[in-house]
């Protein structure tokens, strides 16, 4: 039996509320996570893995032959499902353990090489973000739309620092001095799939990050397109899903930043 997307976005939205729901529990106690590092400036708490582990429960026992990529656990289920789950349990892992609010859970469903549903939940502020592939994107059910800004100048710009990689410090750097010469202004959240959620509602006019994986982006991708802009690499002929380096706009400053960006060092 063929499975429909507005399926695969019900069962994506019904995981992210019970991912949300272990969140917000341990929020209330989060001094007492146990907290592992993953990497340099990269952690895992336990409050990672159990979302996890609920999420692929809950898509696996609806779709037990589909294929999860998840954050923690890596790839998993069928190697050759023609659907594959891309899921980070809990973006903005550094600023949950240091009680910032602002975090979220991100699921995207793939199918052929392209996302067909996702969802990006921030379970502090009951927000709910959703789209599906050419049903347009949406805030707990209100349609978005990317801005319409046209000018740098006016524009609200998010990013996200390399701090995983010190190489790129220097051209990060360069490009970070660049946007705040032009923009209006810049914010560094700190959680991507929320920086490409507010993208796509117009609250961002645009969003760039060196090496982002996917279970970062793969949700916010669909959003920003279903909303009206625009997701790409550095520049026009990177692959962002291969090098993980994405521009994100409303589509019409698109150019514009990704000139910032090649122009400061963004073919590294």
């Amino acid at each position: 039996m063929n499975t429909t997307n507005e399926q695969l976005l019900q069962i994506a939205g019904e995981a992210a509320d019970i991912a949300g729901q272990i969140l917000l529990a341990r929020w209330r106690d989060r001094l007492a996570l146990q907290i592992d590092h993953k990497a340099e400036a990269d952690f895992v708490t336990e409050v990672d893995r159990k979302s996890e582990q609920a999420i692929v429960a809950h898509i696996l026992q609806h779709f037990p032959q589909h294929k999860i990529f998840a954050e923690e656990g890596g790839k998993s289920g069928f190697a050759a499902a023609e659907i594959e789950w891309i899921i980070d349990p809990l973006d903005g892992t550094s600023n949950y353990i240091h009680g910032v609010p602002c975090f979220a859970v991100s699921i995207a469903a793939r199918q052929a090489g392209e996302i067909v549903a996702g969802v990006v939940f921030d379970p502090l502020r009951q927000e709910k973000f959703t789209a599906m592939r050419g049903a347009g994107a949406f805030r707990n059910g209100r349609k978005l739309q990317v801005s319409s800004s046209t000018r740098l100048q006016d524009c609200l710009i998010a990013t996200g620092f390399p701090f995983r990689d010190k190489r790129l410090v220097p051209p990060y750097l360069r490009m970070f001095n660049a946007f705040f010469e032009q923009a209006r202004d810049l914010r560094r959240m700190g959680a991507a799939s929320l920086d490409l959620a507010y993208v796509a509602a117009g609250v961002f006019d645009g969003f760039w990050e060196y090496i982002l994986n996917p279970w970062d982006f793969a949700a916010g991708v669909l959003l920003i397109e279903e909303a009206g802009g625009k997701v790409s690499g550095f520049t026009s002929h990177e692959n962002f899903w291969e090098t993980g380096n994405v521009v994100a706009s409303n589509g019409r400053v698109h150019e514009l930043m990704q000139r910032i960006v090649a122009e400061n060092g963004g073919r590294y």
